[in-house]
């Protein structure tokens, strides 16, 4: 682990320590009964228990789980005092002993939690919500006065949660905020958007039934987010599984090996730069992975790596991957239309020139325009056995003149616009094999096949 983050994790947890200091000695609140203490205890083991069903999404960086929801509900029972100390405590005992994270990730993680919900639980109590231990009785709880100061304590939370993850990520992989910020926040805006509507049913719960109210609430929902949890852990195999076949039938031609990886990754970027749903992405990366399925033929690989210019009948044959690929993935059940549609027409230009079917601008499925692009630029900036790796001005320029003919413009113009052609150079640099130049022989651009 760097330097830097060592003495970010250190700012972290200071500011994180002050905080939680100030809010002890400023908003303090009187623990009178023994439901009250027994209250907290509850929510406590019910976040730790959260903690232990997490499912990690984003590259396993960030952890999706309902462990917000009690946390979340002790700022309106029991003020913002009791919610930094309960916090804090429950999500160290979590770290430590059920997830045994390192010290330094451990610490971090305590640490932003607590600042977190410790900021959200000063903006809840500054614009009047209301405590329920400072009341006593369910009836008198003004359940109503708590929707907006919950509401705004969630977008407290979130924003502050998102730009002290997103900073250590940052430092970690040396990746853009903007980026990650596009990758996790939305994910992480629902989770906590959701919970905040749940917490108010935890509040409702306890005020009404006491102790076991908050279990009544979050157990059904602990299962249903554990049965949540196998499954995605089930795709995520299915995943690995399909990324490992891809990369063994490519594996046999230096020419194209890791190529439909790389495809995968960048329209995964791609589409959420254009603005595609975050539901429709996962569809897409799934497609761009499975693109060039149809070559799987040893036909196709002999004329893949002839050096030779194409007949007009090896030509022909070349152009009936796509549908060849998309007829073969027909057989398997658990894709969708989008999946099939967007392999068939990954060769479709935006002007109706392409195949199989000579779509025209919007009538080609959104997945395959954004394939197209990738597909097209990892292409030219890979070595081929006619010719060598284009540079990345060529490819910039082909981007810019095909435009609009071959590629959809926005598509296009965002993959210049966000420097996402350096990015595929370097990704095939990463992934290339040395090849004889000898090999190579001048030919038309690729963006144009």
């Amino acid at each position: 682990m760097s330097q830097k983050i060592r003495a970010y994790v250190t700012v972290v947890t200071i500011i994180g320590a002050t905080v939680a200091a100030v809010i002890l000695t400023n908003y303090p609140v009187s623990m009178p009964t023994f439901q009250a203490w027994a209250g907290v205890i509850a929510l406590m083991a019910l976040t730790v228990v959260g903690e232990g069903l997490g499912v990690r999404y984003g590259g396993g960086r960030a952890l999706f789980s309902v462990s917000l929801i009690p946390i979340v509900a002790t700022v309106p029972l029991f003020g913002p005092a009791v919610a930094v100390a309960s916090t804090a405590t429950s999500q160290a005992v979590a770290r430590h002993f059920l997830q045994k994270q390192p010290p330094i990730k451990a610490v971090f993680n305590v640490a932003q939690t607590t600042l977190a919900i410790g900021l959200g639980s000063v903006v809840y109590r500054e614009l009047g919500g209301p405590i329920w231990v400072e009341v006593g009785a369910g009836s008198s709880f003004d359940f109503l006065g708590a929707v907006f100061p919950l509401f705004a304590l969630i977008v407290t939370y979130f924003v502050a949660n998102m730009a002290l993850v997103a900073t250590v990520i940052a430092l970690d992989t040396g990746k853009a905020m903007a980026e990650i910020w596009r990758e996790l926040g939305p994910v992480a805006f629902a989770n906590e958007l959701a919970s905040s509507s749940f917490s108010l049913f935890v509040v409702f719960a306890f005020a009404e039934l006491g102790v076991a109210g908050p279990l009544v609430v979050l157990l059904p929902l602990f299962f249903v987010h554990h049965a949540y949890g196998v499954q995605f852990k089930l795709l995520k195999q299915n995943k690995e599984i399909l990324e490992l076949l891809v990369k063994t039938i490519e594996a046999k031609d230096p020419y194209t090996s890791g190529h439909s990886l790389r495809v995968a990754s960048l329209c995964t970027e791609l589409a959420r730069a254009v603005g595609i749903p975050a539901h429709k992405i996962e569809e897409i990366e799934t497609a761009a992975l499975l693109h060039d399925i149809g070559k799987i033929d040893f036909a196709y690989a002999e004329l893949i790596s002839s050096p030779a210019k194409l007949t007009d009948a090896e030509r022909e044959i070349i152009r009936s991957h796509p549908d060849r690929g998309a007829r073969l993935l027909t057989s398997t059940s658990s894709l969708s239309e989008t999946i099939l549609a967007a392999v068939r027409h990954h060769h479709e230009h935006y002007d109706g020139g392409g195949y199989p079917d000579g779509l025209v601008g919007e009538e080609i499925p959104v997945a395959a325009r954004v394939i197209m692009v990738v597909d097209t630029v990892d292409a030219m900036l890979s070595d081929r056995p006619y010719r060598a790796a284009l540079t990345v001005e060529d490819v910039t320029s082909e981007l810019r003149q095909f435009s609009g003919r071959q590629f959809d413009p926005a598509m296009a113009a965002t993959f210049v616009e966000l420097g996402m052609v350096e990015k595929a150079k370097q990704m095939a640099e990463a992934d290339r094999t040395p090849l004889p130049l000898a090999k190579f022989e001048a030919t038309a651009r690729v963006s144009v096949s």
